[in-house]
């Protein structure tokens, strides 16, 4: 075999945490978008991101669901344990973005929403995009903002009767404290983004945040997810912007 007809793989960094800590090499991504799976040298987290996608449609059912979508944060969610009565669908995925690259929600959005049959949609995204541009320097900001605004426009246009309720980003700490200003920033924007599409905001920065605007620790597993008491402190505010379940569907006390 020559030189030339050797295929080497191209190897990238597996990323360490939901901030995805390694950017993966365009590349690697297949030009076919989420229909076509990597190869396998691609990161551990793009190979998650299309097993996730594969699950996603093998579990996508025919009645009215609540539709989480995100990254960790909502994939770590156990809502049969914290939204219990709750018909949810979970489309949560570590490390996942908003699309600005070939992966992300922007690229998902058949089998993570409009596949589903969706009675409402809880959006939560984008610390992600903003420790890329912490630790990178890239994506800018605006470049997050008008990614963003091109999912909730394309979810808009396609179900504009279903609510979608956009939640903030939650504040962070230790390690992931310098994420906070871009956090306070981008959280402004998404306030805007809901009110420009006349959908619900979801402030989760101030009930999370302690007296120095951290995420408070009780509610923090390393500075960035959530422990158990963080998801019951979310649930209780999702909760709050649900319609009450029937009687005979509530949980006993």
């Amino acid at each position: 075999m020559t030189r030339r007809s050797r295929l080497y793989p191209c190897l990238i960094a597996a990323c360490a945490g939901a901030l995805g800590t390694a950017s993966v090499a365009r590349a690697a991504e297949p030009d076919a978008g989420v229909t076509t799976r990597p190869a396998a040298a691609v990161d551990r987290w793009a190979q998650h991101f299309y097993d996730r996608i594969a699950q996603f449609r093998s579990e996508n059912a025919a009645a009215k669901n609540i539709v989480l979508v995100g990254s960790s944060h909502i994939e770590g969610f156990d809502t049969d344990k914290h939204l219990p009565g709750r018909r949810i669908i979970n489309r949560g995925i570590g490390s996942d973005r908003i699309g600005i690259t070939q992966r992300g929600i922007l690229h998902r959005l058949e089998e993570s929403v409009f596949d589903c049959n969706p009675g409402q949609i809880i959006l939560e995204n984008g610390v992600n995009d903003l420790g890329e541009l912490w630790r990178h320097g890239t994506p800018s900001i605006d470049e997050i903002d008008l990614c963003y605004r091109k999912v909730v426009r394309t979810i808009r246009t396609r179900l504009p009767n279903v609510p979608l309720v956009i939640v903030g980003l939650f504040p962070t700490r230790d390690k992931y404290a310098p994420l906070v200003p871009s956090i306070i920033e981008f959280n402004q924007r998404l306030e805007r983004i809901a009110a420009d599409f006349h959908c619900t905001f979801l402030d989760v920065y101030k009930p999370f945040a302690d007296d120095e605007g951290l995420l408070r620790k009780e509610f923090s597993r390393e500075g960035l997810h959530l422990t158990d008491a963080g998801y019951r402190q979310w649930a209780t505010l999702i909760e709050k912007i649900l319609p009450p379940l029937p009687a005979r569907e509530r949980q006993p006390d």
